[in-house]
């Protein structure tokens, strides 16, 4: 039974030898194959890290390169391309008794540019970055704050911004200087008086004439270099939040002129719109006049 018994446990034993042996090749072959996965996944994610890093860097070099020169604003290196619009001016409205400051600066495309007043002291610096860096900007319209004339006085802005000329400087799109500049005055218009229609008053839908008295005048007093006057009549609904499509009769007339007539095209009966008349000084400077009024 001893005899018995020590024989299967030998041949147990050579059986699990076998087996052993048998399954140990696949085991090490499995386990190699994983090793290699995990080299090869790990070397593919090393590469993909190292493109997005070589991507980013080129990046931040694209869009640091000019930083990288001389600050564009004050650089005299390099030709220069002088800006056709260079406009700086005073908008009063006297409706609302606020005033503020406008500029516009258009037709080179530009990467920098930067606003000085009379006095050297920078007042303005706009910088695009990364994709609009790269697409760059060709004008800008801006508009500062109006607050109402008893927060802030016509003077204390005056005193803030002094007359005389505000150079602009910048860097353009192909690497050349920008170079401009802006004439401001304090010469502000005196108001239009608007004669037709008044304020809520009512008119036909098939067309009516806007007219106003002649301004001839600064707010002190002075003569009025009058270039001409604009008048503006918008439906009074809320803005398009994605576009500019309500609807806005917009013209500029010539300083001669006192009266504009509406065409029936524009109007739509039962509707109430915003009417303004601005007169526009030499400089740029302008004052608006505004009131509502409603169509039979």
């Amino acid at each position: 039974m001893k005899a018995k018994t020590g024989l299967m446990l030998i041949v147990a034993v050579a059986i699990f030898a076998v087996v052993s042996l048998w399954a140990l090749p696949s085991v090490k072959m499995q386990t190699g194959h994983s090793g290699q996965d995990t080299r090869r996944q790990s070397t593919v994610a090393s590469e993909q890290s190292k493109k997005s890093d070589d991507h980013s860097q080129r990046y931040e070099e694209h869009d640091d390169d000019d930083d990288d020169r001389e600050d564009a604003c004050s650089s005299t290196r390099g030709p220069a391309v002088r800006l056709p619009t260079t406009k700086l001016f005073i908008e009063h409205n006297s409706t609302a008794e606020d005033t503020g400051v406008h500029g516009a600066f258009d037709s080179v495309d530009w990467q920098k540019l930067c606003v000085y007043d009379p006095r050297g002291r920078q007042v303005l610096e706009v910088e695009p970055k990364r994709q609009l860096r790269t697409l760059s900007i060709s004008g800008i319209f801006f508009e500062s704050r109006e607050p109402p004339n008893e927060e802030v006085s016509i003077e204390e802005i005056l005193a803030r911004f002094p007359e005389g000329r505000y150079s602009v400087r910048g860097r353009a799109l192909d690497g050349r200087r920008l170079t401009g500049a802006a004439i401001f005055t304090h010469d502000i218009p005196a108001a239009p008086i608007i004669t037709c229609p008044l304020e809520g008053g009512v008119v036909s839908s098939d067309g009516f004439t806007v007219t106003w008295n002649h301004v001839t005048t600064t707010l002190d007093g002075d003569p009025l270099n009058r270039t001409g006057y604009e008048v503006i009549i918008t439906k009074d609904v809320p803005d398009d939040p994605n576009g500019f499509s309500r609807p806005t009769f917009d013209v500029h007339v010539l300083p001669s002129e006192t009266s504009l007539t509406v065409p029936i095209e524009f109007l739509e009966p039962g509707t109430r719109y915003e009417l303004e008349v601005l007169v526009l000084e030499v400089s740029g400077n302008q004052t608006i006049t505004s009131l509502f009024f409603e169509t039979q």
